[in-house]
């Protein structure tokens, strides 16, 4: 027999034999361009930066599974593999023409169980249902929930320390998010509001519970324990730091007596799950139903090779349409993804020079009998859902009133101001639209009045510009909160849609820069002063807007965006909606 002969024979069983780096090639071409996008937008966001271990902890599950999963394996039935993958292709093809990361996750959750029932059906299937559940504690919650819970936990933080300040004789004065203590005011952020900790520990709890092989009813009552856990740290972190600061001047909201305590909490958190767990199985009632089983490991164990798992597939016809369908879908993202990043940059009307806190805006010492104050450098706020919100401030006098001038920049999503205030013990009482007026050269703003319960009122205008230049309405149907800080989304279709549009999910969401006047009065200002603040506003927007707005040849199409260029010079009064 010659050698060639030989080698055909060799090699005639393997003809067509399915490799594993096809199946890896065909996950990665398909899928791995959005999901490239979706962890990049993920990681701007503070609260969610733990996912490369949380990704690593599926890993680790699967590989797990892998190992422990019986040979010879055999493959599941096309009636359930078949739907999931064609539902994965729809939700796929979907994110690709919207650009939608979010979908594109969606579909790469939906495309892995599809894969595993079609390698090995249930039983290898629920050896990487595991990994599989751990993939869900990197996603953002739907519906904006994320949001919601760090405003929740935030008050409700600032109302227990409130409560153990009056135990421990430390005088305070509550107002919103803010502790006021003699000499110092403390404002609990979203990022002080236990978020952070509260997303980690929840990763942390699954896990740990997972790893454990403990049942899934074992997570429920461990996780509300460790969430409490968090939550009473959280209270004893802010309380005794105002309780420091208030006696020895102490203090532990910032710099690197702040991040040490973090750590500290993190590593005391981590030991309570892995002590509240070995308590719990402890318990003679729960020991039965919570130990972990002793795990099955077959003879023929070990993951020696990924060729174990496609022995004997071949790559049929459908898988070849499969995998010239993905190319096709990967390739549409990649165009989509230039496209976008080719329109932003061409459309981007924003001089982005020093727009990361180091830039020096000026204001002149006088607008219009308004005479400058004083003038804060820029200090970056520490929030959960912002990539590092940087405020610029000016207060300026004019017959003894003050207002207050904030430049404040970015903003990755809408962000609704009048949340903050709500937060800071305002009280919004009315607000009114100012829409586009091309005849008048008007743009959008937003009028709020304010009170406190101490008597005090204050007016605030704001306007916001995106990265192309465009001022944005500022409409109540865009925002999450309404005029009195309540949750309002209006119905399902339309909580699902912002959730959609959101930055987690698509490029089209661009960069907001917010330019604000708050002027206060007890007793709220009488007309004329309302006036003045009115036309105080318009001048300041402009002088701001045209160190940041670069001014385009031609203004847009659309009349109902206006361009900083066509600002009038003063903003005329605000039309009720």
């Amino acid at each position: 027999m010659s050698s060639s002969q030989s080698l055909s024979k060799f090699s005639a069983p393997d003809r067509g034999r399915l490799a594993p780096w096809v199946l890896v090639a065909m996950f990665v071409v398909g899928y791995g361009p959005l999901l490239l996008r979706f962890f990049a937008n993920l990681w701007r966001f503070e609260v969610f930066r733990f996912f490369p271990m949380a990704l690593l902890g599926a890993v680790i599950m699967a590989w797990r599974g892998l190992g422990e999963t019986r040979r010879p394996i055999q493959a599941g039935s096309s009636g359930v593999s078949v739907p999931l993958m064609v539902l994965s292709l729809a939700l796929l093809a979907s994110a690709s023409l919207l650009w939608s990361p979010w979908l594109g996750v969606a579909a790469a959750l939906t495309a892995l169980p599809a894969a595993g029932w079609w390698l090995g059906g249930k039983p290898f299937c629920r050896a990487l249902l595991p990994a599989w559940i751990m993939l869900f504690t990197v996603i953002p919650p739907p519906l904006r929930l994320d949001a919601r819970l760090a405003l929740a936990l935030q008050q409700a933080a600032v109302a227990g320390s409130s409560r153990v300040l009056d135990l421990m004789a430390v005088p305070h004065l509550r107002s919103g998010n803010i502790l006021d203590i003699p000499g110092q005011r403390l404002l609990v952020e979203e990022a002080c509001s236990g978020i952070n900790s509260v997303l980690f520990m929840s990763a942390a709890c699954v896990f740990y519970v997972l790893w454990r092989r403990r049942s899934l009813l074992f997570l429920v009552p461990l996780y509300v324990m460790t969430i409490g856990a968090v939550l009473f740290g959280n209270l004893i972190r802010i309380t005794s730091g105002a309780w420091l600061l208030f006696n020895f001047h102490i203090d532990l909201f910032s710099g690197w007596r702040h991040e040490s305590l973090g750590l500290v909490l993190t590593a005391l958190y981590l030991g309570f799950i892995v002590g509240a767990d070995a308590l719990m199985t402890k318990v003679p009632a729960l020991a039965k139903r919570f130990a972990p089983p002793a795990p099955v490991i077959p003879p023929d164990s070990g993951v020696r090779s990924l060729d174990d798992f496609l022995a004997g597939r071949k790559l049929t016809p459908g898988l070849q349409v499969i995998a010239a369908l993905l190319v096709l879908l990967g390739l549409l993202e990649l165009f989509q993804a230039w496209h976008y990043s080719t329109k932003a940059i061409h459309e981007r009307r924003i001089n982005p020079a020093g727009m990361d806190g180091s830039a020096k805006f000026s204001l002149p010492s006088e607008i219009d009998l308004w005479k400058l104050r004083s003038e804060e450098k820029p200090v970056a706020k520490k929030t959960a859902f912002e990539d590092g919100v940087y405020s610029h401030i000016w207060q300026y006098e004019r017959d003894g009133l003050i207002v207050t001038v904030s430049l404040d920049y970015p903003f990755f999503d809408y962000h609704d101001v009048r949340v903050c205030y709500s937060g800071s013990g305002w009280t919004i009482e009315e607000s009114k639209l100012q829409s586009a007026d091309p005849m008048v050269g008007t743009i959008p703003a937003m009028e709020v009045a304010l009170f406190r319960e101490n008597g005090l009122k204050a007016t605030l205008l704001y306007s916001t510009v995106d990265q192309g230049g465009k001022w944005l309405d500022e409409s109540d149907r865009r925002t999450i909160y309404d005029a009195h800080g309540r949750s309002f989304e209006g119905g399902l279709l339309n909580r699902i849609t912002a959730r959609l549009q959101g930055p987690l999910v698509t490029e089209s969401g661009s960069v907001n820069y917010r330019i604000q006047v708050l002027a206060t009065a007890h007793g709220g200002l009488d007309s004329q002063q309302l006036a003045q603040v009115r036309g105080f506003f318009g001048k300041v927007r402009s002088l701001l807007a045209d160190q940041f707005v670069v001014h385009p040849k031609e203004s847009p199409a659309n009349p109902a965006v206006r361009i900083i260029s066509e600002d009038a010079t003063s903003a005329p009064p605000i039309a009720k909606p």
